[in-house]
Formats: structure tokens, C-alpha cells, sequence
């Protein structure tokens, strides 16, 4: 067709899903391009350099997976990885106005802020009676296995920090697939741990920031790679689909959209747009502030703060602490993720949870659709996007339930693509 360039396998997105998705296209030798909106790959893998501090204004940190690993040393970046330090051991919590250590059960079993009735009902956990296999909210199932004051206290943060959410609308069968199939197969959470313990995965980032795989894709891809190219339209054909952009038309027999769901449905008609309108989005504001170090504050891999403080700020990461490298010596950086809009400055609750002390604001940005959230019955919904798709369309991203890094690359990477 006059004025449409026809490629065989056609992505969509150049996040790391995208990148996924295109590099195992290339390891199989398929004829593909990648099509990106902004002016450079990566998505939410941003990072800024403010000084002499390196900030990334998405993920901060990676739960590095054998393919993910795989996957940096052919970009030639593995000279480049950034193991956590020591100090990621040490994680805590806000509670009560204090900054509390939760390094193990010793610090459980042990803590001041937890009833002894919570600790009783946490511990007798493999003597609760199953429940229903249906799917669940985070909320409904751990009060259940495990009581309603250490899942407000103790897994209410840790979620909020993995998915800015609600732990009453997050789903039990997709958030905690492991726990929840284990409490049918095994009677409970514990003796899923035994009979299948948690593999180690090391923690990274890297130097310069996470943008550095973005660009690093882009070298080693130039000729496979399409910028500033925002998709208009996505149409369907006899023989495959019609994709409408800023600049140009393109035809492909396989189309991979690693979009996010509310941009591919804003592209499409139908009940397929309807489905993918469903998935709700929380918004995130990241912060990166400065500070001397100091020897009497805490210092780790950061604070987690449960939604019953009704703080705006939602964790703390101590970045630089964690990772060698990222702010001069004598001082630290840390990444701020809090809610969108606040009643206080972020500074007055640093203030609270830190205590008072100098820290400079280095940079601030909002995600307005952050982290998707996959709510209870969520994996039918998923099963049911499936069957919507039209033949010869895939789809990867953190929307599809796993919202990590190495996890997202993953969703593109595994995808089956045919010859």
C-alpha cells in the first residue's frame, strides 16, 4: 500500500517491557521495529542528574532476575550494575511517631507496637482453617490468616510501597498468588513458605541511573527503533493490523503493545476498549531531597509508613545509602514517594518521621497514572482481555499484574512469538 511501510512484527512502547519484547525478537531473529512516543526509550526507567547526585525518577531499585541479568551484560552494561550494600538489610517501619526496625521476626516477636494479641493471631497463622479459593482482597485474606492489626501494620506499607494502592481493592489472588494457593494446597502461609522458600534475588541498580538501559538499547538497536513516534491509531485488517502515527503509516502481521492499558484503549473501539478502561491507575509523586549525613539517623534501605498514620509520604528509600555512588561523600540523597496531592509539605512529615534537620529538595515529579491495580478478580479479567484480543496481537507490561522491573521486562521477553 502507497505511503505504509510493512513490517513482519510491529512493538509498541519502548519501556522495558517494550525492550523485552524486542529483544527476544531479535535473539530469534525476527524482522521487528519499535515504535516510542518520547524522545528516548526506557518509560519509567528516568533518571536525572542534579549535581553530584544521580536520581531516578522511577523504579529505584531491581530485584535482578538470570534473564534480566542476561539481558544487561548484551547491552554491554554489566560493568555497570550496582549491588545493594549492606546496609539494604536494614528496613523499617513509622510507627507511632517512632522509626521502627523490622529486620526479621526477632523484631516482630519483639516490638512494643505490636499487641501481644497481634503477635498471637500472627503466629498461630497455621492453625487457621482455609478459606474460600475464591479471589479476595489483600485485606480480607491476611486479617484472616493472619489478623487485622499486623496486616495493617506490618503488610499495609510493604504493599503501599510496592503499588501505591489500597490493600482493601487489591486482589489476594493475583497480589499474593503464592499465599493464597498455598492456603488451599498447603493449609497456610507458613508451610507455603517451607514447602517452597523464597529464592534470594540480589538488588541492583546501576550507574547513572536506570536510564542507562534505555539508552544503551537505543546503540545497540539505532536501526530497529522509531522516536517521537506517537501512535495515532491501531486498525485492524485482513491481513494483519494498521498502525497510524505522528509520522507515518505502518501494516504488520504481529502487533506487540506494551502500552499502558489507558493508552491502548484510548487507540482502539469495542469491547476490548471497554475491558482495558476498567484497570484503575493510583498516581505517585516522587521527591529527592539531601541532607549531611549523620550518625544518630536512621540509615538502611528505608522506612515503609502504613496508611493509618494518614501521611501523604508512603516510603522512604535511602538511595545513595543503598547504592554506592550516588550523592558525595559527607552527605546522603534519598527518593520520597508520596501522594499526589498533600494538606502538608512532604518536608514538615520528613520532619516527623526523621526529625528535624536541613534537606534540600533536589527534584519532584508526579505520575499521574503510576501503578496500575489489579483488583479482586483480576485474573479473570485478564483471561477475559486474552480472548478480546484480535488474532496476531500480544500484549506485555506491569498492567498484566507484576509491576518490578526485572518482572515487566520479563512479560515482554517470555511472550511466544511465532515464526
Amino acid at each position: 500500500m502507497e505511503g505504509i511501510t510493512h513490517v513482519p512484527l510491529l512493538i509498541l512502547g519502548g519501556g522495558i517491557s517494550g525492550m523485552g519484547a524486542a529483544f527476544k525478537a531479535h535473539e530469534q531473529g525476527h524482522d521487528f521495529l519499535l515504535l516510542e512516543a518520547a524522545g528516548q526509550l526506557g518509560g519509567c526507567l528516568r533518571s536525572v542528574q542534579k549535581g553530584p547526585h544521580t536520581l531516578d525518577i522511577g523504579a529505584n531499585s531491581c530485584a535482578i532476575s538470570e534473564d534480566f541479568e542476561h539481558f544487561l551484560g548484551q547491552l554491554s552494561l554489566e560493568n555497570k550494575i550496582l549491588k545493594a550494600t549492606a546496609l539494604s538489610k536494614k528496613r523499617y517501619l513509622f510507627h507511632d511517631g517512632k522509626v521502627v526496625s523490622v529486620g526479621g521476626l526477632k523484631d516482630i516477636f519483639g516490638a512494643s507496637w505490636l499487641s501481644l494479641k497481634g503477635k498471637w493471631r500472627f503466629a498461630t497463622e497455621p492453625f487457621r482453617k482455609k478459606g474460600n479459593p475464591d479471589d479476595e482482597t489483600v485485606a480480607s485474606f491476611l486479617s484472616r490468616r493472619i489478623g487485622t492489626e499486623a496486616t495493617e501494620k506490618l503488610v499495609d506499607p510493604v504493599l503501599g510501597g510496592i503499588y501505591a494502592g489500597n490493600i482493601h481493592y487489591l486482589s489476594a489472588a493475583t497480589v499474593l498468588e503464592k499465599f493464597k494457593k498455598g492456603e488451599q494446597e498447603h493449609g497456610s502461609m507458613l508451610r507455603t513458605l517451607f514447602k517452597d522458600p523464597p529464592k534470594p534475588r540480589k538488588i541492583i541498580s546501576l550507574e547513572g541511573g536506570f536510564a542507562a538501559i534505555g539508552r544503551a538499547f537505543a546503540l545497540k538497536f539505532f536501526d530497529k527503533i522509531q522516536v517521537n513516534a506517537q501512535v495515532q491509531n491501531i486498525e485492524m485488517t485482513e491481513s494483519g493490523f494498521l498502525i497510524t502515527t505522528n509520522n507515518g503509516r505502518f501494516s504488520c502481521d504481529q502487533l506487540i503493545s506494551t502500552l499502558p492499558a489507558h493508552v491502548l484503549a484510548s487507540l482502539l473501539e469495542g469491547p476490548l476498549q471497554t475491558h482495558l478502561q476498567q484497570l484503575k491507575y493510583e498516581p505517585l509523586t516522587v521527591s529527592h531531597f539531601a541532607e549531611e549525613r549523620s550518625d544518630s539517623a536512621p540509615d538502611g534501605f528505608g522506612i515503609l509508613v502504613p496508611s493509618s498514620s494518614q501521611m501523604g509520604v508512603k516510603g522512604v528509600l535511602f538511595t545513595s545509602s543503598v547504592f554506592e555512588g550516588r550523592a558525595p561523600e559527607g552527605t546522603r540523597n534519598m527518593t520520597v514517594f508520596h501522594r499526589a496531592e498533600e494538606s502538608k509539605p512532604i518536608k514538615e512529615e520528613l520532619n516527623e518521621i526523621l526529625g528535624d534537620g536541613h534537606r534540600e529538595l533536589l527534584h519532584s515529579f508526579t505520575w499521574e497514572q503510576a501503578i496500575p491495580q489489579p483488583h479482586v478478580g483480576f485474573g479473570q479479567w485478564k483471561n477475559e482481555l486474552q480472548e478480546l484480543l484480535p488474532q496476531g496481537m500480544q500484549l506485555a507490561g506491569n498492567f498484566l499484574g507484576k509491576v518490578g522491573v526485572a518482572d515487566a521486562y520479563a512479560s515482554g521477553y517470555d511472550l511466544n512469538l511465532r515464526p
